[in-house]
């Protein structure tokens, strides 16, 4: 989400905002199918920054839904499990090893926020990474045993061979060993035994990139609230049942995780969040009170008042996942680096607006860049390679007055709770400035337009929905 990428399906060219969504809109029409837009929440993996959250929006408006909020998954978990159990005053810590995405998460419970004190995260780590290492071993275990080359380049085969790693892979969360039964089409047929040892050894690499994320966390979190501890460990995504992963974070945390809903604690932690966002809306549409909007939903709903009332006033403090800043020069070597004015893991909505001075660079400097750069790698970096534009940020303070280089250039940054970031450029000499409201990558409605007609009359298959 967030890049240019494009795919081909049946001579169609497609976005990842589109193909996301055709997915929503068919999840939506197996509950629902009435006119309008149809209010939605949206969860998204916690690393996800300002570009991949704002596709994710537009795949929302694509799919004609209102997208009431977009929702980090492990908040989502998080609301679920104060529901069964309150994190008033506790420090959790979410796992959420999924398909194909892994993120982890230290939210903190006070009274009825939640605060996202770090996060950080593997964009291209996921249980299907297990899944591919484990059939090519079993390819290799399966080509030894029978000697049979042509299985390789099966394509069937290699298919039933990825089903058959997808269920060893879940008999061993349970079992010390299993027996996988493989045949191909020219007649090879084996029986490979895979342990539990033997897994684990194999996919090794793959779990330390997760211990890697929570070690980046713990000193987040540490630089935040010194002497931390965490009070609760969690483990959800399909995934962490992995006999591997609980013996992992155990180590690391002192703590014995819970498995905690790992197919369904983001869905529900989504209803909760979704029923909330509903109060918000309906008390903004003239409810006399809250009071009123609590026994408007709890009537529409069927949902207890008095635990509509008590979710009515859950609020959750964000962070923005990745650094974010500006494209400036080192004034002695002339070479460029990104200087991120807003930290990773910050909390937002910011209690104080960022600021940073800078200097023109040449004489007689009419204009100064102000777009902003988003950190591209799992630590941030100085490193412009390291980092991309945010898409929709490009802006400019122009009309300078015409002087000599080393004139000072303050530039103002603030962030929202829902993620506009304002920029604002003052040239001091002449009090020459500008404000940049940046909604990062928002689609027009032409935009959007265009993209829903292309999409007309396409579903996704509802067994592929679900």
């Amino acid at each position: 989400m967030g890049t240019d990428r494009r795919w081909q399906f049946h001579g169609k060219e497609f976005t990842a905002e589109s193909i996301s969504s055709l997915i929503l809109r068919s999840l939506v029409d197996l509950v629902e199918d009435g006119p309008g837009k149809t209010p939605v929440v949206i969860t998204v993996p916690a690393y996800f920054g300002a570009k991949e959250r704002e596709a994710t929006r537009n795949a929302g408006e694509i799919a004609n839904l209102e997208v009431l909020n977009l929702v980090p998954e492990p908040v989502a978990a998080a609301l679920f499990y104060d529901a069964q159990a309150p994190l008033k005053g506790k420090n959790l810590l979410v796992y959420d090893l999924g398909g194909g995405t892994f993120d982890v998460t230290a939210v903190r419970g006070e009274d009825n926020v939640f605060d996202i004190v770090a996060t950080d995260g593997d964009a291209r780590l996921g249980g299907a990474d297990w899944d591919r290492m484990l059939s090519e071993y079993l390819l290799d275990r399966f080509i030894e045993a029978t000697s049979d080359e042509e299985a390789e380049a099966d394509e069937t085969f290699r298919l039933k061979l990825q089903e058959q790693a997808v269920a060893c892979k879940e008999a061993l969360s349970a079992a010390q060993a299993y027996t996988v039964r493989l045949a191909s089409d020219t007649g090879s047929r084996a029986k490979i035994k895979v342990t539990r040892e033997e897994f684990e050894q194999l996919t090794a690499p793959l779990l330390e990139r997760t211990e890697l994320c929570m070690e980046r966390l713990f000193k987040q979190f540490e630089a935040k609230q010194p002497g931390f501890e965490f009070d609760e460990v969690i483990l959800v995504g399909g995934s962490s049942r992995m006999a591997a992963v609980g013996d992992l974070v155990q180590r690391a945390t002192g703590l014995i995780p819970r498995i905690f809903g790992p197919d369904l604690a983001i869905a529900k932690g989504a209803a909760i969040s979704a029923t909330i966002s509903q109060l918000q809306v309906l008390a903004g549409k003239g409810a006399d009170s809250a009071e009123a909007a609590v026994a408007e939903y709890a009537r529409a709903s069927g949902i207890d008042a008095a635990q509509l009332a008590a979710l009515s006033t859950k609020k959750v403090l964000n962070v923005i996942p990745k650094a974010i800043g500006f494209k400036v020069y080192d004034s002695s070597t002339g070479e460029p680096f990104i200087d991120h004015v807003i930290a990773q893991n910050t909390t937002i909505p910011l209690v104080q607006t960022a600021c940073r001075h800078y200097l023109t660079l040449e004489d007689d400097q009419q204009a100064v860049e102000l777009t902003l750069y988003q950190q591209a790698s799992d630590i941030a970096s100085e490193d412009p390679a390291l980092n991309e534009v945010i898409t929709g940020s490009e802006a400019r303070l122009l009309g300078i007055p015409a002087l000599p280089k080393g004139q000072p250039i303050k530039i103002e940054v603030d962030v929202a709770g829902d993620g506009l970031i304002t920029v604002q450029g003052t040239h001091l000499p002449s009090g020459k400035s500008m404000t940049s409201n940046v909604r990062i990558g928002v689609m027009s409605e032409a935009e959007i337009a265009k993209a829903k007609e292309s999409l007309k009359g396409m579903r996704v298959s509802t067994g592929d929905a679900c």
